[in-house]
């Protein structure tokens, strides 16, 4: 089957699909394709709008955190939405866009001043709260976990080490009672507790250091433990900071991983199951290993898949998005897309 996926892919995908198959699955490119490929890339609409939007500096857009209308920064054209987009299209670290855009959090006056906040020294922070996580996960989804310069403020060795320490955590609670302090007016989180989100899963999906058979054995008992977890709570789950509530960064916690959707039978977040396929737990993991198996399940023998995205989830935005292709009217198009995720948590569960 993924054998059958990749030949459908190198004939029919989008050239930045084509170029990731052979690149990062077949481990097979040579410099004058890649090239060719990368020039047909660069063309690309959506690649020209974040491209465009770079200043001198470096900096990607008017914005760090998604789409800003009122500074004039779209879904795409702003610092962590741009620079994960472009990763995704194919552009290697070394790539000159890339290591301006990277660069340009290192400046003396970013555009971002809280970009250069330094992960807690006593490795809290308010739960799946604070702009070090997607700035940490953005680098690293970049390629740069041993490539980012000298610097006083990221810590990518200790970033990753938090996001671990986050899911472990789950595993000293009985309950989500010891958890969620249901008496104010809306849920919240504890005090002092800390909890994943899905900025810990992308840092941990797109680096290394924290890869061990221990660890990873650690990571699917937290997982397995996180989502037998039962409450009753339907609504989101906040951060209360001095009497205002905050939202956290989809952390693991809502009713049923209500934001994420990854438990409910009939949804597949393709975006996050990719994310727990690159940590290599899928098999260890019940829930995952049936999500996993009910999603093979969808492919048939022609490569036709069973199932039917809503548009806004193949658009990208700081928590989702997984489109490559630029045009969905067409099938081919659509179906090249999912196929070439799917084939992705094939390549990386198996």
């Amino acid at each position: 089957m993924k054998q059958k996926m990749i030949d459908f892919l190198l004939s029919n995908a989008d050239p930045s699909i084509v170029l990731r198959v052979k690149k990062e699955v077949l481990d097979c490119l040579p410099e004058k394709e890649e090239a060719e490929l990368f020039n047909k890339i660069m063309l690309q609409k959506d690649v020209q709008t974040v491209v465009q939007a770079q200043k001198p500096d470096g900096w990607i857009g008017n914005a760090f955190h998604g789409a800003a209308p009122s500074v004039g920064a779209g879904m795409l054209d702003n610092m962590e939405v741009g620079l994960r987009y472009l990763a995704e299209k194919g552009f290697p670290p070394e790539n000159e866009i890339i290591s301006r855009a990277v660069n340009a959090f290192f400046l003396d006056e970013p555009l971002h001043n809280e970009c250069r906040m330094k992960a807690p020294a006593d490795d809290y922070t308010v739960t799946a709260l604070g702009l070090f996580h997607a700035r940490s996960s953005i680098l690293l989804r970049a390629g740069y976990e041993h490539l980012l310069p000298e610097n006083d403020f990221i810590d990518l060795k200790h970033d990753i080490a938090h996001s671990f320490k986050t899911f472990a955590n789950v595993l000293n609670f009985t309950n989500l009672d010891d958890v969620i302090d249901a008496s104010k007016r809306k849920h919240c989180f504890k005090k002092g507790i800390l909890w994943p989100c899905s900025y810990d899963l992308r840092m941990l999906a797109h680096s290394k250091s924290w890869r061990n058979s221990k660890n990873t054995s650690l990571l699917a008992d937290a997982l397995n433990k996180l989502f037998l977890y039962e409450h009753e709570f339907e609504k989101n789950i906040y951060t209360n900071i001095k009497g205002f509530y905050k939202s956290p960064c989809l952390a693991f916690i809502h009713n049923q991983i209500y934001c994420l959707g990854l438990m409910d039978e009939s949804y597949i977040n393709f975006d996050l199951m990719e994310l727990f396929a690159r940590c290599g737990i899928i098999k260890q993991v019940g829930f995952l290993k049936n999500k996993y198996d009910y999603m093979l399940s969808l492919v048939d023998d022609h490569l036709m898949i069973d199932y039917k995205v809503k548009p806004q989830e193949r658009n990208w935005g700081p928590y989702g998005g997984f489109a490559l292709e630029e045009d969905w009217k067409s099938k081919t198009r659509k179906q090249c897309d999912l196929l070439f995720r799917i084939m992705l948590i094939i390549h990386y569960t198996e």
